[in-house]
């Protein structure tokens, strides 16, 4: 069917390559005009000698609209404090359920307690619906036509977005098909290290090697091309640019949940940050989705399958799914931005445990020995799904530092937890990174211990199914969840097979965004093994 894709290219060349304007409208709005969301009714019906009314939830002193922000500002209580010292410290002074006013007028409660955790997840409902990512819902809502992608949609926009991305990117197959290229940007970080270490085998920070790591993978993922990340170090080139855009995104998204939401009025300093940041990655989509396009109308007319296990992800949501291209690229822009987030910094914890725990890190090389004989010996999807003492590092390495904080939800319908009624309409907080350290699930919550997940450790069974949930849990769980752990794990065998490696750095400080990233420089030192 040679010219299949060529309307595709047509319509999305002419459509998408326009550069956004700016929105001067509204400049002189007054304060007052941004909304509040309603303060939940309970329903006394509901409140019995065993259930407390909503009001009764503790939680600090909160002032009516800026709520908590006193406390996060110059002289505060939690000053210049990172969010999961800040949840720590109230889940320590007012227990397992708590309740604040945020910026805005908004009350949001938080929750601790794994079996509250479940109760929310479990009430999702067909449509869940997840409080986050405001700012750049609204930056579609003007810039995008109002064209929402997976992280900002809601209701049955979000359904239908999710219904069709995710046959392609839950399925084991599809994610298993892309070992192979996953394995050559692996390699690209081996010869990354090599060249990098100094004759002692220390490299001062691997953060931004990481980073590079991630960002071709996704280009592989989405595009089937490598975006050139390893092969240039200048600041201007688009790689880091591109780095730079991901980053933006990610911090801006993060200070939505202390400011006021002053972006709706007119566009703010972050809002613009944003609105760069954006343009860029929506470049980045367009450009590499146009040679994903024409590369599959060559392999097309050349007699070859192109719709395949590894089909190439924008065509297929183009050609072979109800989504709109301006939809497409907006749901390849997010898998962008959150895939090279989301992997990078997981790959930096787990090396990062496993270069400050040797026996633990002998013991993984071992089982790859066992399976892979030679660092020549192709890794298979069979080897991977046999290593249970990796996946039992991964898990660890999500239980004692979570990428994810955790997650926000709005219920669907009345709840009770921790003996509290929540009504329909609440903004609930789910903290599972201080559900995963508490010594009521995990004895020696502080300890980097793998053998806590091994099959036959009798101590797992008692700890709570949803104390850990690093991609969350039912419709709404992360779709590039397999994605992010295969390159995660494919890059820990490949540096484990080659080099011992120590943590040589100071300790890791994390500072949260919307997920958690390292704060300080990493530095490793990597012995060749003999």
């Amino acid at each position: 069917m040679p010219g299949r894709y060529d309307r595709l290219l047509t319509s999305m060349t002419r459509k998408l390559l326009e550069k956004p304007r700016r929105n001067h409208r509204n400049k002189a709005t007054m304060i007052s005009a941004i909304p509040l969301d309603d303060i939940p009714v309970t329903d006394t019906s509901k409140v019995t000698s065993d259930v407390h009314p909503f009001k009764d939830i503790p939680g600090p002193k909160c002032y009516p609209i800026i709520g908590t922000l006193p406390y996060y500002l110059p002289g505060g209580r939690f000053h210049k404090m990172e969010h999961n010292e800040v949840s720590h410290i109230m889940w320590k002074q007012y227990g397992y359920v708590y309740k604040e006013i945020i910026t805005g007028g908004k009350i949001l409660v938080h929750i601790v307690d794994p079996k509250d955790v479940e109760t929310v997840y479990r009430n999702d409902g067909k449509f869940p619906v997840r409080e986050a990512f405001f700012t750049l819902n609204h930056y579609n809502k003007k810039f995008q036509a109002n064209c929402q992608g997976l992280l900002t949609s809601q209701m049955e926009q979000w359904h239908h977005l999710r219904v069709n991305v995710q046959k392609k990117m839950l399925m084991p197959k599809t994610v298993a098909a892309y070992i192979p290229e996953h394995c050559l940007v692996a390699d690209d970080l081996m010869s990354r290290i090599a060249l990098s270490k100094k004759e002692d085998g220390k490299i001062d920070d691997l953060r931004h090697d990481f980073t590079k790591y991630a960002a071709e993978c996704i280009g592989v993922v989405c595009f089937n091309k490598r975006l050139g990340a390893f092969h240039d170090d200048d600041s201007e080139s688009e790689a880091s640019q591109f780095i730079k855009a991901v980053n933006d995104v990610m911090h801006v998204s993060h200070l939505e949940f202390r400011q006021f939401p002053l972006f709706k009025l007119f566009n703010t300093p972050t809002f613009n940050k944003l609105i760069k940041s954006q343009t860029f990655i929506k470049q980045i989509a367009i450009k590499y989705s146009n040679l994903a396009l024409e590369a599959a109308q060559k392999r097309l007319e050349a007699g070859e399958n192109v719709d395949g296990e590894q089909g190439d992800l924008v065509p297929y949501l183009m050609s072979k799914t109800s989504l709109s291209n301006e939809q497409v690229l907006v749901v390849i822009s997010e898998f962008i931005f959150a895939g090279v987030d989301t992997t990078s910094h997981h790959m930096s914890f787990m090396l990062y445990l496993l270069g400050r725990h040797p026996n633990i890190q002998n013991k993984l090389y071992n089982e790859i020995r066992t399976l892979l004989p030679t660092p020549d010996t192709p890794i298979t999807d069979k080897a991977i799904r046999n290593m249970s003492y990796l996946k039992a590092v991964v898990r660890e390495t999500h239980r004692l530092l979570p990428v994810a904080p955790g997650n926000i939800r709005r219920t669907s319908v009345d709840l009770v937890l921790s003996g509290y009624h929540i009504p329909a309409g609440t903004s609930v907080a789910l903290h599972s990174d201080i559900s995963s350290r508490d010594a009521r699930e995990f004895p020696d919550p502080d300890a980097f211990i793998p053998e806590r997940w091994v099959r036959d450790n009798t101590a797992t069974k008692t700890n709570h199914p949803f104390a850990m949930v690093p991609f969350g849990f039912g419709p709404r769980a992360c779709v590039g969840m397999r994605f992010a752990e295969q390159e995660a794990q494919i890059a820990v065998i490949k540096i484990l097979q080659r080099y011992q490696v120590k943590y040589v750095g100071v300790p890791l400080r994390r500072e949260a965004s919307v997920t958690y990233s390292p704060a300080n420089k990493m530095a490793f030192r990597f012995v060749e093994r003999l």
